[in-house]
């Protein structure tokens, strides 16, 4: 039959179950009791003719006692009858000498068969052992602890079979020293009081039961021990506290602004990419990964970066020119993820190497989800080339995919390395892709900062033609209000549910969705900002007035506040765009909590909606979205 390691086996206890220890105790007695009454008058003659010998000889005490204890110490090796020779020794030496022979010689006994179990003495193993003795020892060393060690101290073959299992075994010698020092001392003083006392017959019951009396004491003692300690154990494990693991990491990444960071002149990316504290080291190798629509839309992007990678070629290896992936949502899908993956592997790209990502929000929610789990994170540069994304996106701690109908079902919190906001690179961008990206910026004026926002009130006809300077500002102040509620509002993973940049989202990501991503993102929170305006006025926590300021500000920068999607409704006759409450309640992974104004510049959380009151904000969102921009009106329901 074969034979398996098994974890569990070998860290089970060895010592004896109860049940085996009681059979143990009862198996000692016979034996001991059935040799007494089997061979009582042999060993009384034994006994009597050895002293006559010793009487006879020139042997002196001293010589004698020597003589007994090394034939007890090769008991292991001889077969000798220890139990007659410690008889003899009592009787002819006296009690007190006689048991001092019997501990000396089987304790040495017990050392000697140690050290030949453990295998200290081959050469003497190897011609005294037999194999038979050798294969009963092997047996017993996966079943001997400290209880059977003892008890097998008594018994005739396995007392010495015993000492030979706990060498094998490797048992802790101070243990193995203490345990049969203390049971041979308990057999010395048995024999000392069996040989004293068979010269009356009387006594012989009385002198074989007290043989037992001191190493049944010393093993039942040991059993309760055994079984406190085991008690005690348990409730101190039950007792163990938890641990508690708990570390600060204190990170920073910076947020450039700068201006045609490919033009040779132009050291950021080179400050960035390769380290000053090391001038001789080897070149950083760079990996870019593009917009496709960035870079169709500026065919000399894709010149300047080579150009600039051969400048600074001593510092900064370009693995491959710009690898375009798919504009917009659809890059944030699984197969994408895996294509990255493979790119990854390909070029080689480590902890030590770059990745830079240029994109909207959608290239670099993906491109950072993939630079975030290869090799559980390598060093990546955001370069965002949309409004949206130099002022909101690319500036977070985001990253993640679409999956199964869910807009960023996968992802993860990965803060960049660095952000890189380059505002030429938007000069390319088409007129609804500038104007989008700024309902970022009054989503946060709203929530955060009136002050800013009354700016954008001001600067609505510069905006709208993405002026420069005006232009400039709001992408900066949005992107600095953005990070400020990142780094100093306490929940930068969002590990709570108040989350005040979501303003206006749980319908924004439902519209984009039923809409197939037709709608851009921004579209969609300039859509959603204003129907959570319209529920807070119905509430009757937001004035009709700021309501109104929220509506013009959007309406002037030239966003439309309908889509035929919102029509869209079930079976039942519901709006299907309320179906993302549900679905917003599960991104937020359990209460649902959405911010509303109470004005302009302050919000709260509220955690319920009630459907009723949020279907006549639709329909009067409705109502507005069909309202010439000239003549915008409050239309009452």
């Amino acid at each position: 039959m074969s034979q398996h390691y098994s974890p569990e086996k070998q860290g089970q206890q060895s010592d004896l179950s109860p049940t085996q220890f009681w059979l143990s105790i009862a198996l000692f007695a016979t034996l001991v009791i059935a040799s007494f009454l089997s061979f009582e008058q042999q060993i009384r003659l034994w006994i009597t003719e050895l002293g006559q010998l010793t009487t006879d000889s020139h042997f002196s005490i001293l010589s004698f006692a020597l003589l007994l204890v090394l034939i007890l110490a090769l008991d292991v090796l001889l077969p000798v009858p220890s139990s007659m020779i410690g008889l003899a020794a009592v009787a002819l030496l006296g009690p007190v000498t006689g048991s001092l022979v019997i501990f000396t010689g089987l304790t040495m006994g017990c050392i000697l068969g140690y050290l030949l179990g453990a295998g200290y003495l081959r050469l003497l193993s190897r011609t005294w052992l037999s194999p038979a003795e050798k294969q009963k020892a092997s047996t017993m060393q996966t079943h001997l602890g400290g209880t059977a060690l003892v008890l097998l101290r008594g018994v005739p073959v396995l007392a010495e079979t015993s000492v030979l299992a706990a060498g094998m075994q490797g048992y802790p010698v101070r243990q193995f020293l203490l345990l049969t020092m203390l049971a041979n001392f308990g057999l010395a003083m048995a024999y000392g009081y069996i040989g004293t006392a068979l010269a009356g017959e009387e006594a012989f019951w009385l002198v074989v039961l007290s043989a037992m009396v001191l190493p049944g004491l010393f093993m039942l003692a040991s059993w309760f021990w055994s079984k406190r300690t085991s008690q005690l154990n348990q409730n101190s494990v039950n007792a163990t506290p938890n641990l508690m693991a708990q570390f600060e990491i204190s990170y920073q990444f910076p947020v450039i602004f700068s201006e045609q960071i490919f033009a040779t002149a132009n050291l950021t990316l080179l400050d960035l990419l390769y380290p000053k504290s090391q001038p001789s080291a080897p070149a950083t190798k760079v990996l870019i990964f593009a917009d496709a629509s960035l870079l169709q839309a500026n065919p000399d992007l894709a010149r300047d970066i080579q150009r600039y990678f051969d400048f600074y070629a001593q510092e900064l290896t370009l693995l491959a020119g710009p690898i375009a992936l798919t504009a917009g949502e659809q890059t944030k899908q699984q197969p994408v993820l895996d294509q990255l993956y493979q790119l990854l592997l390909h070029h080689g790209i480590d902890r030590h190497s770059w990745v830079l990502a240029l994109g909207g929000g959608a290239t670099l929610d993906t491109v950072g989800y993939a630079c975030s789990t290869f090799h559980r994170g390598i060093r990546m540069a955001r370069i965002p080339t949309t409004v949206l994304a130099q002022n909101d996106a690319g500036v977070g701690v985001k990253n993640g995919i679409n999956a199964f109908g869910h807009k960023n079902l996968l992802g993860c919190f990965c803060p960049p390395d660095a952000v890189i906001n380059d505002f030429s690179l938007l000069s390319c961008l088409p007129q609804r892709e500038r104007i989008a990206g700024l309902a970022e910026a009054i989503k946060v004026a709203a929530i955060k900062d009136t002050e800013f926002f009354c700016w954008l009130e001001q600067h609505h006809k510069e905006l709208r033609l993405f002026a420069g300077q005006a232009s400039k500002y709001a992408i900066y102040r949005c992107a600095q209000l953005h990070l400020e509620k990142i780094t100093q509002g306490g929940d930068p993973f969002e590990r709570g549910n108040g989350r005040p940049l979501d303003y206006g989202h749980w319908s924004a990501h439902k519209l984009e969705n039923l809409s197939h991503y037709r709608v851009r993102h921004g579209e969609a929170v300039a859509i959603g900002m204003v129907l959570d305006a319209l529920y807070a006025v119905q509430l009757g926590w937001l004035g009709q007035t700021e309501a109104m300021r929220l509506i013009h500000l959007l309406r002037q920068l030239g966003f439309s506040l309908w889509q035929p999607e919102l029509a869209a409704t079930d079976a039942k006759g519901m709006p299907l765009i309320l179906a993302g409450l549900e679905d917003f309640r599960q991104h937020l992974g359990g209460e649902l909590s959405i911010p509303l104004l109470t004005r302009l510049g302050a919000y709260q959380n509220v955690h319920e909606i009630q459907l009723p009151l949020m279907q006549q904000a639709l329909l009067q969102l409705a109502e507005l979205g069909q309202q010439p921009d000239g003549s915008l009106q409050w239309c009452p329901l």
